[in-house]
């Protein structure tokens, strides 16, 4: 005996939002981290030379503005603040500074040199306002800067050696970039160790979320997701799942309703028909044929129902209401002659202008029902008015009209009035209801003194001066099926 066939179907497997969020974090963290190091190895190696090269040009700044000159325009003394002075007089070999006439002479200098700095071998070149030079093994760096004396222009030389920067900071160069490389390392590890902990805790909600919502199954519809803890940014997302679990809820509840009902109405014919098969009262045949016409209009009802139910049963096309409305008014003049009511039918589309975006066999199903049920509740010698144009469509008989009470239960499936003269379901108007609601339409029922009014309206009418039409009692929009 061959075994059965069994076909597996494998979900996709998803992807986890956590560690999308945590690889995401990691690989930023990463980035900055190789950014603040590489910061900080630059700021080590080339910020005490761009630091030293500002400290020259400010020193050359204040000693260009301490020179004092003699009768004889010869520069004399240099009167510059405290500190500086005494590290100019007692640093001669790492602190130097050197007045200089146009043409490289030295006229003044801390350390009484008589020759400016220049390259070995190399005169005096104003051009040359930076220097690196080498002087008994130690590293010098001097910068040139010029002003003007009485319209003769000269130049002051400032040097600092490398000797005095490493004193003034007191400090392992190499040793500190090691150190504070190390240091950034760890920080930008805990500070990932402290992100991760924080994105696992921000998770929790989400996690509770997808757990209350494995849990729920067609017998607790009821359960909804907590925001308590949510983050206010999936707080919406949250809400709408909840607003989704609420309509599906309500669909389900519906629907057990229906098949109920739907039970009890075929219950009754069912169980009259078995009493009479039973007793072997065939005789009268026609109210036999009689519960079996009532059944089969309820089964057909019902099928109509749910397939108006459905949005995508609907095949919209280019659909003209007066023409749908006509053949209907066709198809029912045998059903109004036997009832002794006239139909008397008007259409405003004489340039056939009037289309609209419908499913054509739904919108037949929906007039009709309107039609019976005018005819149903018209008294004999009685007339149905009915109207079609481009924005609306409405059927109108001369009958009772509708009562008070029956007002907020004209569009409940199965209800039925009290003086119905046939053995309906009560499930014309409800259908007429969803496919107003699948179709985008406006339903309306009023009193229009005298009968009842049930008005199609397929879209805005224009602003135009009319007669103020009947108030209206009950409506049925395109987001409800009943009011």
């Amino acid at each position: 005996m061959a075994s059965p066939e069994t076909t597996c179907t494998c979900l996709p497997r998803a992807r986890s939002l956590s560690l999308r969020l945590l690889g995401v974090t990691a690989i930023v963290l990463t980035l900055a981290g190789i950014a603040v190091v590489g910061t900080i190895a630059a700021v080590l190696r080339w910020g005490p030379e761009l630091a030293m090269d500002r400290m020259l040009q400010a020193n050359a700044g204040r000693v260009i503005d301490g020179i004092q000159f003699d009768a004889a325009g010869q520069p004399y003394k240099v009167s510059i603040n405290h500190r500086l002075d005494t590290a100019y007089k007692v640093l001669k070999k790492d602190f130097v500074y050197r007045v200089l006439d146009q043409h490289g002479a030295v006229l003044l200098a801390s350390d009484g040199a008589k020759l400016a700095y220049a390259p070995p071998g190399v005169p005096f070149a104003a051009s040359l306002q930076r220097l690196n030079l080498i002087q008994d093994g130690e590293k010098l760096q001097v910068i040139t800067e010029s002003f003007e004396h009485e319209d003769r222009p000269m130049y002051v030389q400032v040097m600092r050696s490398e000797r005095l920067q490493r004193i003034a900071l007191d400090i392992d160069t190499h040793r500190a970039r090691s150190l504070t490389i190390i240091a950034a390392i760890v920080s930008m590890a805990l500070f990932s160790l402290v992100v991760v902990i924080t994105l696992h805790h921000l998770l929790k909600p989400l996690r509770r979320a997808a757990a209350a919502a494995a849990d729920i199954q067609p017998n607790n519809l009821s359960t909804r997701l907590s925001l308590d803890g949510v983050p206010r940014e999936l707080t919406p997302l949250f809400g709408a799942f909840n607003l989704a679990l609420n309509r599906v809820e309500e669909g389900y509840r519906r629907q057990r309703e229906f098949l109920a009902t739907a039970a009890h109405e075929l219950k009754t014919p069912l169980a009259l028909m078995r009493g009479q098969i039973e007793l072997g009262d065939l005789g009268d045949r026609r109210m036999l044929l009689q519960d079996i016409d009532q059944m089969a209009r309820q089964v057909h009802q019902l099928l109509h129902l749910a397939e108006a139910s459905e949005p995508h049963n609907y095949v919209m096309v280019d659909t003209f209401p007066a023409d749908t409305l006509a053949q209907c008014c066709t198809q029912l003049e045998r059903m109004a002659q036997q009832r002794q009511v006239r139909i008397v039918f008007t259409a405003a589309d004489a340039h056939r202008d009037g289309a609209i975006r419908a499913d054509a066999g739904t919108l037949s199903v929906l007039v009709k029902n309107l039609l019976e049920n005018a005819i149903c509740h018209s008294a004999p010698g009685g007339i149905v008015s009915v109207h079609a144009d481009r924005f609306s469509l409405s059927v109108r008989d001369d009958g009772a009209g509708i009562a008070p009470d029956a007002m907020p239960h004209l569009f409940e499936r199965f209800w039925r009035g009290p003086h119905r003269r046939d053995e309906g379901a009560g499930l014309g108007l409800s259908i007429c209801a969803e496919i107003a609601k699948a179709h985008g339409w406006s339903l309306q029922a009023s009193n229009a003194q005298p009968g009842a009014l049930f008005e199609l309206r397929f879209r805005p009418e224009p602003a135009i001066v009319a007669e103020p039409l009947p108030p209206v009692n009950t409506s049925i929009a395109a987001a409800s099926t009943q009011r």
